[in-house]
């Protein structure tokens, strides 16, 4: 086997490692929830309790390893690369469409403030994992295929909502857009050089959504389709924008950030 081959190896077997350890977590704060009967603001500071400590396992993995946070993206955004990402404005009006049929307000100040915690720590363990871990590995084999193959596996991923009780049609569509989602973050991620607007965004998507009031099927077919139709739009512009960020190969220190 010549080093190319065992690079190539040593990639997939860290993806592979990498997604199935946080789908450990995952499935433990959804059973842990529901084999106990928790719900409400209870089961929220749980789920995100646990799905935390996936964030915390690979916080801690590279602080012992690399003696620092930079290999798994978190860094200053590149100078600038806000203008290039179009100001996250698109992203920011998807968030907010989901709050379309107005906020609930009847489950009480508790229930939101939990919401919002494991909002965060969601945002916060899918992003180092899928964008700070995955993308990060792929892109000396280029920026496209790190972004193709991290956007799969996180649209993938979304198939554990089933066992979350989701039924499947929903969940084939929640796949969909995290998949479309998932190169949104992959774009910015690549374009900014760091992880902290990737999570910030997905902390702020998650929260305005576990928010969100229940609407009619009508007004969620919309809104569906109008976020849909602007993630789309999006990333057709933030590729065209950054057609020589995309096509240059990975620099050295990109390289080596994760071996």
């Amino acid at each position: 086997m010549n080093n190319q081959e065992a690079t190539k190896d040593r990639t997939i077997i860290k993806t592979v490692l990498a997604t199935l350890t946080l789908l450990v977590f995952f499935f433990l704060q959804g059973e842990v929830v529901a084999v106990n009967g928790i719900e409400g603001a209870a089961s929220a500071l749980i789920r995100g309790g646990i799905i935390g400590s996936a964030a915390v396992a690979a916080i801690v993995f590279s602080l012992i390893k690399h003696k620092n946070l930079t290999a798994i993206g978190f860094r200053k955004p590149e100078p600038g690369a806000s203008r290039k990402l179009l100001y996250y404005i698109p992203l920011l009006i998807i968030a907010l469409s989901a709050l379309a049929a107005g906020i609930d307000y009847q489950k009480g100040a508790g229930f939101a403030l939990a919401n919002l915690f494991l909002a965060l720590c969601v945002g916060i363990a899918e992003e180092i994992y899928f964008r700070g871990v995955v993308c990060s590995i792929w892109l000396e084999k280029g920026a496209v295929k790190a972004m193709v193959i991290s956007s799969i596996l996180f649209g993938l991923c979304h198939l554990m909502n089933v066992l979350g009780g989701a039924g499947l049609t929903e969940t084939i569509l929640q796949i969909f857009f995290a998949l479309a989602y998932g190169v949104a973050f992959a774009l910015i991620f690549i374009v900014s050089g760091s992880i902290w607007p990737c999570i910030l965004l997905h902390a702020f998507h998650d929260g305005c959504s576990f928010l969100s009031a229940d609407g009619s099927l009508r007004t969620n077919i919309l809104v569906g389709i109008f976020q849909f139709a602007v993630m789309i739009t999006y990333i057709a512009a933030v590729v065209k924008r950054n057609k020589t960020v995309l096509s240059r190969p990975a620099a050295p220190e990109e390289q080596n950030a994760v071996r």
